[in-house]
């Protein structure tokens, strides 16, 4: 594994080392699915695209379904070919070419290096950059004696390689990898406490949740838990923690296997145990040990048998017990089948307790490095975002004159990264970076001066759009909605003016204006609605950062609640409740029976909760449930064990019942208050236990 900024220059390494003829990348076939024949055959058959588009999604949410799959589950798509031939035609040539080659791609980590010129072995073919790529596959190219090295891009390494260099700029102290010390117990404590997310190789409910239960404390812990927590040994974990705390007994078969099973609690958990284990009470050298450990990966029963008999006669002769061996070869096989590389789970929990340790000490440098790395992702941009506004990390929005291409850190304020706006790209970013770093000041002190010293070649009219959405280009004294009604006339006089100046020219304008101190001058527009404003700020970043739109609405949306989602650990299982939030994913599901179904996460301003609209309720409410508004949702609560639900019943917009809010509020605090205070104090007059009927006029309300 190297750093993913670096893995080129290892391949560059390679190819000068042995010789550009010996050395090559490796080919994929990328084959069509589902959708992309769809799409495909659609715009080769000249359909519009927008029809197309209607069908590909039609498609149930499914990874590698085919498209017989799919017109099973799918009732609307076999309704569509029906009402339409030209639907037919395209569903049919579209099945006929699902799974060909559509076009070839190169190896993410593959790498060829031979003995000699590669041609002599293999046709290649010339990649994008000029370098060498085999046009037989992984598989075979090993099948022709070719050898296949894997170099690996690890973004965690270069997540720790951003954290270190922040640190430096920042706070102007230089730490190495090296220097970071494995033993210290915060970061134990840390990850103790669940505070996983960013940890490598520990993030996840699964993992966290082990986490949170074994309470690692050293080192050999979390190593135990990152080889535990796979398939197989994964059903082990109850039985370490309670080993781990004392709440069980460890034993062991031998006094012998003590020192080689104390630090994993008596439990075999890596391929070095089996092979220790065989040494020490049967004698094998490492080399036979090695073999055996093999022999159990692989299964083969003859060789098993064979094993068995040389590790219990082994055991024999050194005057171990012959039924205790036997369990105990019986034992080993049973992990040695998954059991885990001690030397890989340590060398990839180095990289956990580094990334935890700058967790701890440098939280805002580690988030700011965290988030470049993801800066392709915007539902980690969203979780990460989330998580640095939960530990009151302060987060400022975009800005050409603060923001860099990636996330940004001054002080224990962090800058969001100009190149995870959607629309903007690198070379926009360059552009105006470059722009920035030639002012005396290193900042555009007017928006004047930030069109007039970019390149507007890189910077166009799209970008600029992006920017003034992103709030990219506040504090320069406009508004979004002004700049945004300008920027088109703008950016077409400043770029008359550079070709002028190119050519040597100017205009009548400029010399009739010359000494004159122009400044651009923006039209008096009405600003943008919040919500506009927010709408377009999460169309170019993927969420909300300035502001969120539940924000204010709190103390009006209490009169129409039970709580916040993070009340819900106050409520018991099947209590019916209502919930203000907004959807922020959905996932739709075809049912056995044909019908749609949707799972999705309401969040508000704290937390977020899955919500279940089963078909019936789905039907009803799915396109106000595809809105990106608030909502106020009823349903009932489903609880099982720390996890919780919201089974759907029905939905509203808040902004609907909000318009009745000033007679709501009028009529609750003249009518019904003053009524349930006389009550409440009537009520004291009466011992408990005691059964009372009474009526009270409530305002006609709807809740």
């Amino acid at each position: 594994d190297f750093s993913q900024e670096r893995r080129g220059d290892v391949i560059r390494y390679v190819t000068e080392k042995y010789g550009f003829d010996s050395v090559s990348q490796i080919i994929t076939y990328g084959r069509l699915q589902a959708r992309a024949a769809i799409r495909d055959v659609g715009r080769v058959l000249g359909m519009v695209y927008a029809d197309v588009d209607v069908i590909s999604k039609l498609m149930p949410e499914k990874l590698g379904i085919t498209i017989e799959e799919a017109l099973k589950m799918e009732p609307r798509l076999g309704e569509a070919m029906e009402a339409n031939p030209q639907v037919n035609t395209l569903m049919d040539l579209a099945q006929r070419i699902e799974g060909l080659v559509r076009h070839a791609g190169i190896h993410a980590a593959g790498v060829v290096i031979a003995d000699g010129r590669l041609v002599e072995h293999a046709p290649l073919y010339r990649g994008v950059d000029g370098e060498n790529v085999l046009q037989y596959d992984m598989k075979h190219a090993e099948k022709i004696g070719l050898i296949k090295f894997d170099f690996l891009g690890l973004k965690t390494l270069t997540h720790i390689q951003d954290t270190l260099r922040l640190i430096l700029k920042n706070r102007n102290k230089t730490i190495t990898p090296q220097e970071i010390p494995l033993s210290d117990k915060n970061i134990y404590s840390l990850m103790s406490s669940g505070d996983s997310a960013g940890v490598f190789q520990f993030e996840g409910d699964g993992i966290t949740d082990a986490l949170k239960k074994i309470k690692p404390t050293c080192f050999e812990d979390i190593m135990a838990i990152n080889a535990l927590y796979r398939p197989g040994p994964m059903d082990m974990i109850p039985d370490y923690t309670k080993r781990k705390h004392g709440e069980a007994k460890v034993t062991y078969l031998f006094p012998e296997l003590e020192e080689i099973l104390t630090e994993t609690c008596g439990i075999i958990i890596y391929q070095e145990q089996v092979q220790l284990i065989a040494s020490k009470i049967a004698s094998y050298s490492l080399g036979e040990a090695d073999l055996l450990r093999r022999a159990m990966g692989k299964k083969i029963a003859s060789e098993m048998a064979q094993q068995k008999d040389r590790f219990v006669s082994g055991a024999i002769k050194n005057g171990f017990d012959k039924k205790k061996s036997e369990e105990l070869f019986e034992l080993m096989a049973e992990f040695a089948n998954y059991g885990f590389n001690k030397s890989h789970s340590a060398a990839y929990c180095v990289i956990a307790a580094q990334t935890a340790w700058l967790k701890h000490y440098y939280p805002v440098e580690f988030f700011a490095a965290l988030l470049t790395t993801e800066m392709s992702d915007t539902d980690k941009i969203v979780k990460y975002i989330k998580i640095c506004r939960r530990r009151g990390i302060e987060i400022q929005p975009p800005h050409v004159n603060f923001s860099d291409y990636k996330f940004n850190v001054k002080g224990d304020v962090m800058y969001y990264s100009l190149g995870a706006i959607k629309g903007v790209g690198e070379a926009a970013v360059q552009a105006i970076l470059e722009a920035r770093d030639q002012l005396p000041e290193k900042k555009f002190v007017s928006l004047q001066e930030f069109f007039e010293t970019v390149d507007l070649r890189r910077v166009n009219k799209k970008v600029v759009e992006c920017l003034i959405k992103a709030g990219a280009l506040d504090h320069f004294g406009f508004h979004r909605a002004q700049m945004y009604e300008e920027h088109e006339k703008i950016l077409d006089i400043v770029e008359a003016k550079r070709r002028d100046q190119e050519v040597g020219q100017e205009s009548l304008f400029a010399m009739m204006d010359e000494g004159k101190d122009e400044k651009i001058e923006l039209p008096d527009v009405a600003p943008w609605h919040r919500m506009a404003q927010l709408g377009f700020e999460k169309d170019v970043l993927g969420f909300y950062l300035s502001d969120h739109p539940l924000n204010g609405y709190e103390t009006l949306a209490r009169a129409w609640t039970d709580g916040t989602i993070q009340d819900l650990k106050n409520f018991t299982h099947k209590k019916k409740l209502s919930l203000v939030g907004l959807v922020v994913d959905r996932r739709e599901i075809i049912t056995k029976k044909g019908t749609r179904m949707c799972f999705l996460q309401l969040e508000d301003l704290n937390a977020v909760v899955e919500v279940i609209a089963f078909p019936d309720v789905f039907a009803k409410s799915e396109m106000l449930l595809k809105q990106d508004q608030p909502l106020l949702i009823t349903g009932v609560l489903e609880k099982d064990g720390e996890s919780q639900k919201i089974i759907l019943e029905k939905v509203e917009l808040l902004n609907n019942i909000l318009q009745r809010a000033p007679r709501a509020i009028f009529k609750i605090s003249k009518e019904f208050m003053p009524k349930l205070d006389k009550l409440q104090e009537k009520l004291k007059e009466f011992p408990g236990e005691t059964r009372l009927s009474f009526e009270l006029d409530l305002p006609d309300l709807e809740k």
